[in-house]
């Protein structure tokens, strides 16, 4: 799967439209979340600290009024006369009146000896009936004694005074007489319905928000949201916060609560012990549900997932279309490029939208435009190809005719020279009969009769070297005749291979233009380019050979002329050796100056075939070097003619 993805640039495209679009989004949508839940997490951790911070001021000045009020109850002057005189049922009304406004639920009368004298809830004076008992006589007892010990106003703590009964906590206050003495305690009761009624009040905390009230015991002194009254003094609290608080600590923090489910609590301790002076102290405690103090957030983050859900839909159809546009005609320009690998110079993309002005769309243009170049350029190349090859097969007939009349002449010049040894040989044996006329008059006629003959050997031998250095200068110019056309041809190969290097630097041109969809073009070209200087040097080294063989054929040439004159002037002194030896027989006088002139004449002809024997000789060398320059260049045209065929084979394996 993942390879196929890896080949395929639409998959790749719509991956990218993914990542780009929803990394982002996932990632402001999460921190967005955590960012809400941080600040909606100190949002409620406020809203449940001013919740406490209220409730705590409430009960505190709850508390601290009730004992007020009934402090300045206990130093009325009614008080003491109601005690003077026993006249309770006169003060029954303002009881009651306290009772009613104060939210006592009774207001109790203890002796100096902590017997019950009055009860304003019931409205029972004891000592009328002693059988009547006080249902509260255990918790006014225990405060009886602890105002006794130390005459100051105090309370109790949450008790249970009666099975049937609330839960209540009593508040006391010792009463004076006019002389200063104790005569008795005054109690009110308040039940704790009158706390739960004040911390109770749920405004603003949702359906899980909830105040309670808690002992130094963990137990609860008020109710709760969900356990109700049942909860005072039964429901243990035994949670980090509620500890927290009685270590006098204030704060919010996230834990469990006495339910066992995750909250946002406040906390702290109320303070009693300084406030009003008891010997125990509470702690107040506000929390709500973390499922509902993140509701909200939670609505965020369901609405969030459903956002990035449509989102992803939108991004993926979006993806899909944009990355088609993209893929498509990149796909069409990769399949015409795997055509153009496998030589077919014909593919062209078919441009669905001529108008399109991107980058991709002016990529397919260039494509198909530099396609058709290329194909311009490929028939050019293919035609010079055939003209080239064409051009190399003359030249390679013409070098092996030049070989074959090289080879001809070498021939040629052994014979003239072998001739030219004959003829000097001769003039060595001329002269030494010369020489012995003049040392013998007497066999005068005798000598100028074999001389006669010598003289006659000797014009037939030069006659016959004549005729051969006439053939040997045919020959060399004709030898020079076709060198010319040998340039003439070598001139035609330069051009063509001059072209073709042209035609390779404009390929590799376009091919450049095309960038990386160019690179096949580079490469052809290159080869082409290869070839063509190949052929220019080739046709350098047979343009240099060809000059060799010029400068030997003019060589040949002027040493030609000269035999040809030496050949003359041999001829020449035949001539006259003949006409001496016709004249020695009618003048023997005049023999001996004869025979001197015939030997000096001899000496001359023999150095004039010294000298052409030199000259054949180096006729010969040019000759053999003109034959192994030819050779030379026939195997450099088969080279060439070689280099030709590969270049056509190239050009022709292209369909253009």
């Amino acid at each position: 799967m993942f390879r196929s993805i890896s080949k395929s640039i639409m998959a790749k495209l719509i991956i990218q439209f993914f990542v780009v679009g929803l990394i982002p989004l996932i990632g402001m949508g999460t921190l967005t979340y955590y960012l809400s839940r941080d600040a909606m997490e100190t949002e409620v951790f406020n809203h449940i600290a001013s919740v406490n911070s209220i409730k705590k001021v409430q009960t505190l000045e709850f508390l601290k009024d009730r004992m007020k009020n009934l402090t300045l109850l206990s130093r009325t002057q009614h008080i003491r006369n109601m005690l003077a005189n026993k006249t309770y049922q006169e003060m029954s009304s303002i009881f009651e009146y306290y009772m009613n406004v104060f939210g006592y639920s009774d207001i109790i009368l203890l002796g100096v000896n902590g017997q019950p004298l009055y009860s304003a809830a019931k409205n029972i004076e004891y000592e009328l009936n002693p059988d009547i008992p006080l249902e509260t006589k255990e918790p006014a007892k225990a405060l009886w004694e602890k105002i006794l010990k130390t005459e100051t106003p105090t309370m109790t703590d949450m008790v249970t005074y009666f099975e049937k009964r609330a839960p209540a906590l009593f508040m006391g206050a010792p009463v004076y007489s006019d002389i200063g003495d104790l005569e008795a305690v005054i109690i009110c009761q308040i039940n704790a319905t009158r706390i739960n009624a004040l911390i109770s009040e749920q405004t603003g905390m949702g359906e899980t928000g909830d105040t309670y009230i808690v002992g130094a015991d963990l137990l609860m002194r008020s109710s709760s949201r969900f356990l109700g009254e049942d909860a005072i003094l039964k429901q243990k609290v035994d949670t980090r916060t509620a500890k927290q608080a009685f270590l006098k600590e204030t704060g919010t923090e996230r834990g469990i609560d006495y339910r066992g489910t995750d909250v946002l609590s406040a906390y702290s301790h109320l303070g009693l012990t300084e406030k009003i002076g008891t010997d125990f102290d509470w702690a107040i405690i506000t929390k709500i549900d973390e499922h509902e103090a993140f509701a909200l957030l939670n609505k965020l983050k369901m609405n969030t997932i459903w956002g990035m859900a449509a989102l992803i839909i939108l991004v993926g159809g979006v993806g899909f279309i944009q990355s088609r546009m993209l893929a498509k005609p990149i796909n069409e320009l990769s399949y015409r490029i795997i055509m153009l690998n496998d030589g077919d110079f014909t593919a062209e993309v078919p441009l669905t939208h001529p108008d399109r002005a991107d980058e991709i769309g002016l990529l397919l243009k260039t494509f198909n435009e530099g396609s058709r170049k290329f194909r311009k350029q490929m028939k050019l190349l293919m035609d010079s190809t055939d003209l080239l090859v064409s051009a190399i097969t003359r030249l390679s007939t013409t070098a092996s005719q030049l070989a074959t009349s090289a080879s001809e002449t070498s021939s040629s010049i052994s014979e003239v020279t072998t001739t030219a040894e004959e003829v000097k040989q001769t003039s060595q044996l001329a002269s030494e009969k010369a020489e012995y006329v003049a040392k013998s008059a007497d066999a005068t006629a005798r000598i100028s009769f074999a001389g006669k003959q010598a003289t006659e050997n000797t014009m037939i031998g030069i006659e016959r070297i004549r005729e051969e250095m006439n053939h040997i200068a045919e020959t060399t110019v004709q030898l020079s005749s076709q060198s010319k056309s040998i340039e003439d041809i070598i001139n035609t190969v330069s051009d063509i291979a001059d072209q073709s290097n042209i035609l390779s630097v404009n390929a590799a041109i376009e091919a450049a233009k095309a960038g990386e969809h160019g690179k096949g073009f580079a490469v052809v070209a290159q080869e082409v380019k290869i070839l063509a200087n190949q052929s220019k040097e080739a046709t350098n080294q047979v343009r240099e050979i060809l000059v060799d063989i010029q400068k030997a054929t003019g060589t040949a040439v002027m040493a030609t002329e000269r035999g040809t004159k030496t050949v003359a002037e041999a001829v020449e002194l035949s001539e006259q050796a003949g006409d001496a030896i016709d004249r020695l027989s009618g003048r023997v006088t005049e023999s001996s100056e004869a025979a001197m002139q015939i030997t000096a004449s001899n000496q001359q002809q023999l150095f004039g075939m010294d000298q052409l024997a030199q000259a054949m000789e180096s006729i010969n060398d040019a000759t053999a070097q003109n034959l192994e320059g030819v050779r030379q260049l026939e195997d450099a045209i088969k080279g060439l003619e070689e280099m030709a065929q590969t270049m056509k084979a190239i050009t022709s394996s292209y369909k253009i």
